[in-house]
């Protein structure tokens, strides 16, 4: 317990420098009535229009799910999938240390039984696919010249994480091939620290964890997952470049708004405070700086895209918590969720 409790204070610790410092960096030398003004003046229709395009990329990454979960159990019902979707990525954005992402498959565990550790597998080859993506939207725009030739991007560094990517990729390619040696593995391990106790539970979460990877291993299964995140990312690209027209800044255009969302999404991996609150700003900053744009019209694209994506989610969230009977309490427990199913992950 004491254990747990260092690591949450160190976590917030490093969450709210990096959030101070961040957000310190993105409203320098901004002028919050130049913000204000810019905000007036932007165009609500092109931002509606992108923020449909954002709430249809909750559909598709819903049956994204399915097509992981499909290689090892029945992925559950589509529809159950789109909530837990829905609820997950609005916990995300209000809770702290990503709590979204155990909220998902244990709300597909509570109503239709999916084994957790399998679920939350199935979650991780999504983060593989997407952070692949990213970096692939973040290399076009930059390699096609449509990055300023005076930005100071390292494409060397850009290529050391394709690598470093791709080696990630393929150890959880050879652990998803092989979980039978992967959890015996984790046995032995657990043995010479002595931690044999534990050794039949990690045994059997390991290899359910590692069943969630089972996707990897079927290389039809891992294309389709592949272009639907494609499909995903690009539906989501849609509302920054919307956002760019709503605030009359049309020289980045569509490839520009990719590399705008890539930059963003990679700072948001960063430990902050809950809502990216630092991160998300200071990668729109950076991103639109290298096109030159007006600090308080950066300012201002950014706080309407913060209220797009990460206020509206967490209010349809929560009305979809509601509706299937979820207490907010629920929602921000993952044991309250979880309960009744990990006993049935270890019957069957």
């Amino acid at each position: 317990m004491k254990t747990n409790s260092k690591r949450k204070w160190i976590y917030l610790f490093l969450g709210t420098t990096v959030t101070v410092v961040l957000l310190s960096w993105a409203l320098r030398d901004v002028s919050f009535t130049a913000v204000w003004n810019a905000l007036k003046s932007a165009q609500p229709g092109w931002l509606f229009l992108g923020w449909l395009a954002y709430i249809s990329s909750y559909g598709v990454r819903a049956r994204r799910w399915g097509t992981l979960l499909g290689a090892h159990c029945q992925p559950g019902r589509f529809k159950i999938r789109l909530c837990a979707t829905f609820i997950g990525f609005g916990a995300s954005c209000i809770l702290p240390a990503q709590a979204g992402e155990f909220i998902r498959p244990a709300i597909l565990s509570r109503f239709d039984g999916l084994p957790f550790a399998t679920t939350f597998g199935s979650i991780f080859v999504e983060r593989l696919l997407d952070i692949g993506v990213v970096l692939v939207l973040l290399l076009i725009p930059l390699w096609s010249g449509r990055i300023p030739q005076s930005s100071t991007l390292n494409q060397f560094a850009i290529g050391g994480i394709a690598i470093l990517l791709v080696l990630v990729w393929v150890t959880f390619l050879i652990a998803a091939s092989f979980p039978d040696t992967v959890a015996r593995l984790a046995v032995t391990i657990c043995q010479k620290f002595g931690l044999g106790r534990f050794e039949s539970k990690v045994e059997s979460s390991a290899i359910k964890f590692l069943g969630g990877l089972s996707a990897l291993r079927q290389p039809k299964r891992t294309l389709t997952a592949l272009v639907e995140t494609f499909f995903i990312w690009a539906l989501n690209g849609i509302i920054y470049w919307t956002g760019l027209l709503a605030f009359g800044i049309p020289t980045p255009g569509f490839l520009g708004a990719l590399f705008i969302q890539s930059s963003t999404a990679l700072a948001i991996a960063l430990p902050s405070s809950p809502g990216y609150i630092g991160p998300f700003e200071a990668g729109i900053r950076f991103a639109l700086s290298l096109y030159s744009t007006p600090s308080s019209t950066v300012i201002a694209y950014a706080i309407a895209l913060r209220f797009l994506m990460m206020v509206t989610i967490p209010i349809i969230g929560l009305a979809i918590a509601t509706k299937l009977g979820l207490s907010l309490t629920e929602i921000t427990s993952k044991k309250s969720l979880t309960s009744g199913y990990y006993t049935s992950d270890k019957s069957g």
